[in-house]
């Protein structure tokens, strides 16, 4: 077991701590790589989440349960494989054939799919049931969640294809043989100085002050290729992968905790610092923005439009003009009234007994 605060590997298995919504938020309480996790891998020490090498067996099936793509396999990448997956001749996708476990892909990964080859993708689940990973049905029920809300999210954009699934257990070969095999030969690349090592999605978080995931990005370039056919793009149901806000211009102070926090930049300030714009391409759902401001101003808003998920459309949110408090002298952002900024005139009204002279009492 190494650094919570670094890079974990296990063989061929990593997880980078740093991108963790869990590890970089001390309030956050993102849990769900433990929860599919089937051999008690990820456990949380002192509130910090931890890889345990000794209990991985490299299975992937928390990869894709992962919103910030904390966790990697060097043998196999979602991204190239879905990014790249308009080019196969099967639209089968299983894991006796081609990949780990299904859960390393996300919702993200099966709509790029869907999206990039124009057809349905089918998903052979016919051995999930009886699977060494599937402890009480919980790989089973997380691949199936991902593959439902996909459909559900093609149906509510107009997409006819969907991603489907194969049921019926057929004659297989163990799926720890196959897979091992795709290790093996990931090793011998490794040892090979001719062969790329890197992946797709290793190169991309590479990047200075990348901070986006690969996932999101490829699933925004393939929207593109679709809105313009679009007769409807704003949607007023809520969305399991698109999130939108919005700031109460009374109660927001404009401390700019929200847009220090958020871990995409979905949130990000005016260039004078005295407003606040949100992306919703960018935001992931975490939650932060919302736990950590004091006041409450942000909340959700269940509406999103998917010309400004695909191109990161800005909006903004709150601004307010910055005035001199008449008491401290400091500059506070007005909302009308008598300038003077809430910390005043808080202590005004809980401290006026202090200044109460004698001949007044």
């Amino acid at each position: 077991m190494s650094n919570a605060n670094f890079v974990q590997k296990s063989n061929l298995f990593s997880f980078t701590a740093t991108r963790c919504l869990r590890n970089e938020y001390f309030h956050n309480d993102c849990h769900i790589c433990i929860d599919v996790c089937p051999k008690n891998a990820i456990q949380l020490v002192r509130n910090k989440l931890t890889l345990f090498d000794n209990e991985c067996i490299e299975c992937a099936g928390c990869i894709g349960s992962c919103p910030t793509e904390s966790f990697e396999i060097e043998s196999f990448d979602p991204n190239e494989f879905a990014a790249s997956y308009a080019l196969e001749n099967t639209p089968t996708v299983s894991c006796k054939i081609s990949t780990p476990c299904l859960g390393v892909f996300d919702i993200e990964h099966l709509l790029v799919m869907v999206l990039r080859s124009g057809e349905s993708t089918l998903c052979d689940l016919s051995h999930c049931a009886t699977c060494s990973l599937n402890e009480n049905g919980v790989m089973e029920k997380s691949i199936r969640g991902h593959i439902d809300e996909a459909n559900r999210f093609l149906t509510q954009i107009g997409i006819e294809k969907q991603v489907g699934t194969i049921d019926v257990l057929e004659e297989q070969a163990p799926r720890r043989a196959l897979f091992r095999k795709g290790l093996d030969k990931a090793k011998e690349a490794m040892g090979d100085d001719t062969a790329p090592v890197r992946s797709m999605t290793s190169a991309h978080h590479a990047i200075v002050n990348m901070l986006m995931p690969l996932k999101r990005i490829l699933l925004k370039n393939s929207l593109k290729e679709h809105v313009g056919n679009m007769t409807e793009t704003k949607f007023a149901e809520p969305s399991i992968l698109f999130f939108n806000k919005q700031i109460n211009f009374e109660t927001c102070t404009n401390c700019g905790d929200c847009t220090q926090f958020c871990p995409t930049d979905a949130l990000f300030p005016t260039s004078d610092k005295q407003g606040i714009y949100f992306s919703q391409g960018k935001c992931i759902g975490c939650g932060i923005c919302e736990d950590i401001c004091k006041p409450n101003a942000i909340t959700k808003k269940e509406e999103y439009d998917l010309i400004s998920v695909a191109f990161d459309r800005a909006e903004q949110l709150v601004y307010y003009n910055m005035v001199m408090c008449n008491e401290c002298r400091c500059p506070f952002p007005y909302k009308g009234g008598e300038p003077i900024c809430d910390r005043c005139s808080g202590y005004k009204k809980e401290f006026s007994n202090m200044f109460t002279l004698a001949k007044d009492m």
